[in-house]
Protein backbone atom coordinates (compact mmCIF):
# COMPACT_ATOMS: atom_id res chain seq x y z
CA UNK A 1 0.00 0.00 0.00
CA UNK A 2 1.26 2.94 -0.87
CA UNK A 3 2.20 6.00 2.23
CA UNK A 4 0.15 9.16 2.38
CA UNK A 5 2.64 12.00 1.84
CA UNK A 6 2.02 14.08 4.65
CA UNK A 7 1.49 17.86 3.44
CA UNK A 8 3.96 20.03 4.87
CA UNK A 9 2.79 23.53 6.69
CA UNK A 10 3.49 26.66 5.16
CA UNK A 11 5.48 29.79 6.68
CA UNK A 12 2.25 31.38 6.40
CA UNK A 13 0.17 28.69 8.26
CA UNK A 14 3.09 28.84 11.20
CA UNK A 15 3.06 32.24 11.73
CA UNK A 16 -1.00 32.54 11.83
CA UNK A 17 -0.55 29.61 14.22
CA UNK A 18 1.81 30.95 16.76
CA UNK A 19 -0.41 34.42 16.26
CA UNK A 20 -3.39 32.58 17.83
CA UNK A 21 -1.91 30.80 20.01
CA UNK A 22 -0.14 34.26 21.69
CA UNK A 23 -3.27 35.52 22.02
CA UNK A 24 -5.45 32.48 23.01
CA UNK A 25 -2.53 32.02 25.73
CA UNK A 26 -2.98 36.23 26.56
CA UNK A 27 -6.54 35.88 26.66
CA UNK A 28 -6.09 33.32 28.97
CA UNK A 29 -3.65 34.95 31.28
CA UNK A 30 -6.05 38.48 31.54
CA UNK A 31 -8.87 36.26 32.22
CA UNK A 32 -7.04 34.68 34.98
CA UNK A 33 -5.70 37.54 36.40
CA UNK A 34 -9.16 39.28 36.41
CA UNK A 35 -10.95 36.30 38.38
CA UNK A 36 -8.12 36.17 40.65
CA UNK A 37 -8.07 40.36 41.47
CA UNK A 38 -11.98 40.08 41.64
CA UNK A 39 -11.81 36.80 44.42
CA UNK A 40 -9.13 38.73 46.11
CA UNK A 41 -11.22 42.12 46.62
CA UNK A 42 -14.41 40.54 47.66
CA UNK A 43 -12.34 38.58 49.99
CA UNK A 44 -11.05 41.97 51.29
CA UNK A 45 -14.64 43.13 51.29
CA UNK A 46 -15.74 40.43 53.53
CA UNK A 47 -12.90 41.05 56.16
CA UNK A 48 -14.30 44.32 56.35
CA UNK A 49 -17.07 42.69 58.48
CA UNK A 50 -17.26 41.57 62.10
CA UNK A 51 -17.68 37.99 63.86
CA UNK A 52 -21.27 37.92 63.35
CA UNK A 53 -21.34 39.41 59.84
CA UNK A 54 -22.07 42.79 60.76
CA UNK A 55 -20.43 46.24 59.82
CA UNK A 56 -18.97 48.06 62.35
CA UNK A 57 -19.25 51.63 60.51
CA UNK A 58 -17.39 53.12 63.40
CA UNK A 59 -14.63 51.30 62.98
CA UNK A 60 -14.10 51.11 59.84
CA UNK A 61 -14.15 55.04 59.82
CA UNK A 62 -11.37 55.20 62.05
CA UNK A 63 -9.25 53.10 59.25
CA UNK A 64 -10.55 55.26 56.53
CA UNK A 65 -12.57 58.41 57.19
CA UNK A 66 -14.44 58.21 53.34
CA UNK A 67 -16.82 55.86 54.44
CA UNK A 68 -20.27 56.95 54.78
CA UNK A 69 -22.84 53.94 54.93
CA UNK A 70 -23.02 50.24 54.10
CA UNK A 71 -25.59 48.90 50.87
CA UNK A 72 -27.05 45.52 51.02
CA UNK A 73 -29.74 43.99 48.85
CA UNK A 74 -31.12 41.20 49.55
CA UNK A 75 -30.56 38.11 47.14
CA UNK A 76 -27.86 39.35 45.53
CA UNK A 77 -24.08 39.57 46.26
CA UNK A 78 -24.46 43.51 46.73
CA UNK A 79 -23.17 43.84 50.45
CA UNK A 80 -20.32 46.51 50.43
CA UNK A 81 -19.23 49.88 52.48
CA UNK A 82 -20.14 53.16 50.38
CA UNK A 83 -17.35 56.02 50.59
CA UNK A 84 -17.52 59.66 49.41
CA UNK A 85 -14.84 62.15 48.43
CA UNK A 86 -15.94 65.98 48.12
CA UNK A 87 -14.69 69.38 48.31
CA UNK A 88 -12.09 71.11 46.33
CA UNK A 89 -9.39 69.75 44.64
CA UNK A 90 -10.59 66.19 45.37
CA UNK A 91 -11.54 63.67 42.57
CA UNK A 92 -15.32 62.90 43.15
CA UNK A 93 -14.41 59.64 41.54
CA UNK A 94 -11.75 58.51 43.59
CA UNK A 95 -13.11 55.77 44.42
CA UNK A 96 -14.04 54.43 41.06
CA UNK A 97 -10.62 52.60 40.94
CA UNK A 98 -10.44 52.26 44.22
CA UNK A 99 -10.86 49.60 47.05
CA UNK A 100 -11.53 50.76 51.04
CA UNK A 101 -7.56 50.93 51.64
CA UNK A 102 -7.64 52.98 48.33
CA UNK A 103 -5.18 50.57 46.88
CA UNK A 104 -5.89 50.74 43.26
CA UNK A 105 -8.87 48.09 41.92
CA UNK A 106 -10.45 47.59 38.69
CA UNK A 107 -13.86 46.73 40.59
CA UNK A 108 -13.74 50.29 43.15
CA UNK A 109 -15.94 50.25 45.63
CA UNK A 110 -19.23 51.77 45.39
CA UNK A 111 -19.60 55.80 46.50
CA UNK A 112 -22.18 58.57 46.71
CA UNK A 113 -22.20 61.21 44.60
CA UNK A 114 -20.53 64.09 45.92
CA UNK A 115 -23.79 66.28 45.48
CA UNK A 116 -25.38 64.20 48.21
CA UNK A 117 -25.46 64.31 51.98
CA UNK A 118 -25.92 62.24 54.36
CA UNK A 119 -25.79 64.81 56.89
CA UNK A 120 -27.80 67.69 55.21
CA UNK A 121 -31.78 66.71 53.88
CA UNK A 122 -31.27 66.54 49.88
CA UNK A 123 -33.84 63.66 49.78
CA UNK A 124 -31.68 61.55 47.17
CA UNK A 125 -28.54 59.65 47.87
CA UNK A 126 -26.71 58.75 44.44
CA UNK A 127 -24.77 55.73 44.38
CA UNK A 128 -22.68 54.39 41.77
CA UNK A 129 -21.04 50.93 41.49
CA UNK A 130 -19.33 48.61 39.11
CA UNK A 131 -21.20 46.02 36.85
CA UNK A 132 -18.03 43.51 36.82
CA UNK A 133 -18.34 40.91 34.68
CA UNK A 134 -17.26 38.59 37.98
CA UNK A 135 -20.28 39.32 39.75
CA UNK A 136 -18.97 41.91 42.02
CA UNK A 137 -19.80 45.31 42.83
CA UNK A 138 -23.57 46.49 41.11
CA UNK A 139 -23.64 43.43 39.05
CA UNK A 140 -26.71 41.93 40.38
CA UNK A 141 -28.77 44.91 40.12
CA UNK A 142 -30.18 44.02 36.61
CA UNK A 143 -31.91 41.44 38.49
CA UNK A 144 -33.88 43.98 39.26
CA UNK A 145 -35.12 44.17 35.05
CA UNK A 146 -37.26 41.02 36.19
CA UNK A 147 -40.42 41.81 37.92
CA UNK A 148 -40.39 38.26 39.25
CA UNK A 149 -37.28 38.75 41.21
CA UNK A 150 -38.57 42.69 42.58
CA UNK A 151 -41.85 40.85 44.18
CA UNK A 152 -39.51 38.63 45.94
CA UNK A 153 -36.84 41.50 47.15
CA UNK A 154 -39.04 44.55 47.27
CA UNK A 155 -36.46 46.82 49.33
CA UNK A 156 -32.77 47.22 50.02
CA UNK A 157 -30.97 48.81 53.27
CA UNK A 158 -28.79 51.26 53.95
CA UNK A 159 -26.76 52.05 57.15
CA UNK A 160 -25.50 55.55 57.81
CA UNK A 161 -22.10 56.24 59.74
CA UNK A 162 -24.61 59.14 61.44
CA UNK A 163 -27.69 56.75 61.52
CA UNK A 164 -29.59 59.18 59.60
CA UNK A 165 -32.80 57.71 57.57
CA UNK A 166 -30.99 53.91 57.79
CA UNK A 167 -32.90 51.19 57.55
CA UNK A 168 -35.01 49.54 54.87
CA UNK A 169 -35.76 51.42 51.65
CA UNK A 170 -38.71 50.25 49.40
CA UNK A 171 -37.91 49.97 45.63
CA UNK A 172 -40.38 52.65 43.86
CA UNK A 173 -39.21 51.97 40.43
CA UNK A 174 -36.30 49.75 38.33
CA UNK A 175 -35.06 51.80 35.16
CA UNK A 176 -32.91 51.60 32.70
CA UNK A 177 -31.13 54.59 31.00
CA UNK A 178 -28.40 56.47 29.43
CA UNK A 179 -25.75 59.30 29.55
CA UNK A 180 -27.35 61.85 27.31
CA UNK A 181 -25.32 64.73 25.64
CA UNK A 182 -25.40 67.68 27.71
CA UNK A 183 -27.57 69.61 25.76
CA UNK A 184 -30.21 67.15 25.70
CA UNK A 185 -33.82 68.52 27.43
CA UNK A 186 -34.43 64.43 28.19
CA UNK A 187 -35.11 63.33 31.70
CA UNK A 188 -31.79 63.21 33.39
CA UNK A 189 -31.67 61.16 36.56
CA UNK A 190 -28.47 61.46 37.68
CA UNK A 191 -28.83 64.98 37.69
CA UNK A 192 -31.16 64.99 40.72
CA UNK A 193 -28.05 63.76 43.53
CA UNK A 194 -28.70 66.09 45.85
CA UNK A 195 -31.47 68.84 45.45
CA UNK A 196 -34.07 69.91 47.99
CA UNK A 197 -36.81 72.16 46.46
CA UNK A 198 -40.10 70.47 46.09
CA UNK A 199 -40.48 70.93 42.35
CA UNK A 200 -37.32 69.00 41.75
CA UNK A 201 -38.32 66.71 43.97
CA UNK A 202 -41.26 66.25 41.96
CA UNK A 203 -39.88 65.91 38.27
CA UNK A 204 -37.76 63.85 39.47
CA UNK A 205 -40.05 60.82 41.04
CA UNK A 206 -41.91 61.25 37.82
CA UNK A 207 -39.29 60.75 35.58
CA UNK A 208 -38.54 57.55 37.40
CA UNK A 209 -41.43 56.22 37.46
CA UNK A 210 -41.99 56.94 33.70
CA UNK A 211 -38.59 55.02 33.24
CA UNK A 212 -40.01 52.02 35.11
CA UNK A 213 -39.79 49.05 33.84
CA UNK A 214 -42.77 47.84 35.41
CA UNK A 215 -45.13 48.74 37.89
CA UNK A 216 -43.47 48.73 41.22
CA UNK A 217 -47.13 49.68 42.75
CA UNK A 218 -44.71 52.10 44.75
CA UNK A 219 -44.53 56.19 45.02
CA UNK A 220 -43.01 58.86 47.15
CA UNK A 221 -43.53 62.06 48.47
CA UNK A 222 -41.98 64.82 48.85
CA UNK A 223 -39.69 64.92 52.38
CA UNK A 224 -39.21 60.68 51.73
CA UNK A 225 -35.36 60.16 51.99
CA UNK A 226 -34.42 58.09 48.35
CA UNK A 227 -31.50 56.69 47.30
CA UNK A 228 -30.72 55.65 43.80
CA UNK A 229 -27.94 52.19 43.06
CA UNK A 230 -26.66 52.92 39.94
CA UNK A 231 -24.81 50.78 37.57
CA UNK A 232 -23.71 50.46 34.01
CA UNK A 233 -25.79 48.23 31.62
CA UNK A 234 -25.39 47.54 28.04
CA UNK A 235 -28.91 47.36 26.32
CA UNK A 236 -26.95 50.65 24.50
CA UNK A 237 -24.05 52.64 24.00
CA UNK A 238 -23.62 55.00 27.28
CA UNK A 239 -26.19 52.26 29.16
CA UNK A 240 -27.05 52.73 32.80
CA UNK A 241 -29.20 50.65 34.64
CA UNK A 242 -30.79 51.89 38.16
CA UNK A 243 -33.35 51.09 41.04
CA UNK A 244 -34.95 54.07 43.59
CA UNK A 245 -35.74 53.47 46.92
CA UNK A 246 -38.09 55.13 49.05
CA UNK A 247 -36.95 54.53 53.28
CA UNK A 248 -39.78 53.28 55.29
CA UNK A 249 -38.28 54.46 58.59
CA UNK A 250 -37.90 51.10 59.69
Amino acid sequence: MARTKKKKMGTGTKIVLVLCLIVFCGSGYYLASYFLEAHQSETAFRELKDEKGGHDLAALYQKNQDIVGWVTVEGTRIDYPVMQTKGEGVDPEFYLHRDFDKEYSDAGTPFMDAASDIDLPTWNWLIYGHHMKSGAMFHDLVEYESEDFFREHPTFTIETLNGRSQGTYQIIAACYSRIYPVDSDVFKYYEYPGYTDEESFRVYVDGVKALSIYDTGQSASYGDQLVTLSTCAYQTEEGRFFIVGRWTGE
